[in-house]
């Protein structure tokens, strides 16, 4: 139980943190740019409805209850004939020049913030759910799904996607799907020959239900995931043969398509050598490897797959001779309990299970209709010592801003096409950001975290350069106005059009809430994100998918 406090009590420093950070950055810099060019400041602020604040120099610095944002004061920037002080004294305006530094100095502090993560995330290297690949190749797909229609089978290479090459990883692929406006276009490699397959991508309730209850496609087919290794110098796995870059494409005669398969074979290895057949430079290589009790011996399986963001824990397969398939559990079940401690998530139920050390669990599980009370005995997990299958994208910051750029410029695009798969309903604020954070950090994922508040960063810089009045870029392009014509624009004429924005600022940011509230409260039973490697009891951590930011 306090474990369980100081974890929260981590995850929510965390997340106030860099969330507030990222506000505070970007207020910083329109602090900063007003002192420069001389400007009066009454207060800087970070959240809104004042808690507690102190001044000094005559600015006041506040913190505020509500931490969804934050502002500077500065009389100078408002729309007013007659401009005045906290005090009621007059203040001289300000030319067009100083109000164009101090607006764009605020997205500017953001990139910069976002460039410093970006770079960390380039050395470190962001978590994903397989390789970059140049193709996709099929490793299954299901019958009378939209896909199969449309000519896409079994062993087919995916080398196009609406009629251009790619490089990217499977979540990537995924968004490229969620981001067509009309019908998708796969080159498919058959022979020698690239056919052209179009089809409508169509919502797949069996696979992330979230996905699926907001409208959004997922494909009916699964793709081959390498199985690239790397082997630490000196290793078992490297006195065994196996090499870095090596990729696992056979055990015992078991095709490795992707990690589940991998962690299927090892499990049914149960310690005895195995048959390993590799890909090396284009060879394959046979080995015999013994795999190894996994780190100390301290990791127990039952033999199941689940998918990991489902509560109570839904059985999707079971392993053959594995203490599941012994216990007569089948796909389909459901685990309510385990030595009768309801789990609150997979993390939970798969500690219960470690935490027996191969003594007898009671598992209660739903069978139909019925409760029925499971003996199991859970055995080691192996793995082959030496090697880790973890892939992670190495982007440049460049990179990394450009992909915010397009996804940013996708999203609105789609937004307001209506022939999209992106809706206004799919944009997330403050709660539904903070809510994927905390998530990420809670399963460990910290460097997948802080590859989301680059993004919200990069995207909170963009989304203030937009040519809105009452937004950074609405201030900017006023005062190129006013530089062309050489005078003001009336006090009279701006106002009810800023007024006006504020409204629609107020309805959108009540938009966005209300869909975070309901999207969280309606799916608490998903927890759904993007795994690191294939939902299986092995691998009970996630990755959260990243929202459509909005301010």
């Amino acid at each position: 139980m306090l474990l369980t406090i100081v974890n929260y009590l981590y995850v929510g420093i965390f997340v106030l943190f860099f969330f507030g950070f990222c506000i505070f950055i970007h207020e910083l810099g329109h602090f900063l740019a007003a002192k420069w060019r001389k400007m009066h400041i009454v207060a800087f602020s970070i959240g809104f409805k004042k808690m507690w604040g102190f001044t000094r120099n005559g600015i006041e610095y506040r913190i505020g209850y509500l931490p969804f944002g934050g502002y500077v004061d500065i009389p100078q920037l408002e729309t007013s004939d007659s401009i005045e002080d906290q005090n009621g004294k007059k203040l001289p305006p300000i030319k067009p020049i100083d109000r164009i530094i101090v607006a764009f100095a605020g997205p500017l502090f953001n990139v910069l913030f976002g460039f410093a993560l970006a770079t960390f995330l380039w050395i470190h290297g962001i978590p994903q759910i397989s390789p970059k690949m140049s193709s996709i190749k099929v490793a299954e797909i299901t019958q009378n799904s939209p896909e199969y229609k449309a000519g896409l089978r079994k062993g087919d290479d995916i080398v196009k996607f609406n009629d251009k090459s790619f490089y990217t990883n499977w979540n990537g692929f995924i968004q490229k799907i969620i981001f067509t406006i009309g019908d998708v276009n796969l080159g498919v490699k058959k022979e020698n020959n690239i056919n052209t397959i179009s089809y409508s991508p169509a919502i797949n309730p069996n696979v992330y239900p979230q996905m699926a209850e907001e409208g959004l496609p997922y494909p009916f087919f699964k793709p081959e995931i390498p199985i690239i290794i790397q082997v630490a110098p000196n290793s078992p796995a490297a006195k065994e043969g196996l090499k870095s870059r090596d990729r696992i494409i056979k055990i015992n005669d078991a095709p490795i398509i992707d990690y589940q398969a991998y962690t299927t074979a090892l499990d049914k290895s149960n310690g005895k050598t195995m048959n390993v057949t590799i890909l090396r430079e284009g060879k394959e290589v046979a080995l015999k490897i013994t795999p190894s009790v996994y780190g100390n011996g301290n990791k127990y399986l039952i033999g199941i797959t689940f998918n990991p963001d489902t509560v109570p824990i839904a059985i999707e397969d079971v392993r053959d001779n594995s203490p599941a398939e012994k216990a007569n559990l089948k796909a389909g079940d459901t685990i309510l309990k385990v030595n009768n401690i309801t789990p609150n998530n997979a993390l939970q139920f798969t500690k219960i299970v470690n935490n027996s050390k191969g003594k007898q669990i009671n598992l209660l599980v739903r069978k139909g209709n019925k409760n029925v009370s499971v003996n199991i005995t859970p055995r080691l997990y192996y793995n082959i010592k030496g090697i880790s299958v973890e892939f992670y994208d190495h982007s440049t910051p460049w990179q990394q801003f450009i992909n915010v750029i397009q996804m940013s410029y996708k999203s609105l695009q789609g937004i307001f096409s209506r022939d999209s798969r992106i809706k206004a309903s799919h944009m997330s604020g403050p709660i539904g950001i903070v809510t994927v954070i905390g998530k990420a950090v809670y399963n460990g994922s910290v460097v997948y975290a802080l590859n989301i508040i680059t993004l919200i960063t990069f995207s909170l810089a963009l989304l203030n350069l937009l040519p809105l009045p009452v937004l950074d870029g609405g201030h900017i392009l006023i005062s190129i106005i006013e530089i062309i014509i050489g005078r003001s624009i009336p006090t009279r004429l701006l106002q009810p059009i800023c007024m006006a924005f504020v409204i629609l600022l107020i309805g959108l940011m009540i938009f966005v809430t209300f869909n975070d509230v309901n999207r969280i409260t309606h799916f608490t039973k998903y927890f759904k994100s993007e795994t690191k490697k294939a939902p299986t009891e092995n691998n009970p951590k996630v990755l959260p998918k990243t929202p459509i930011p909005a301010k």
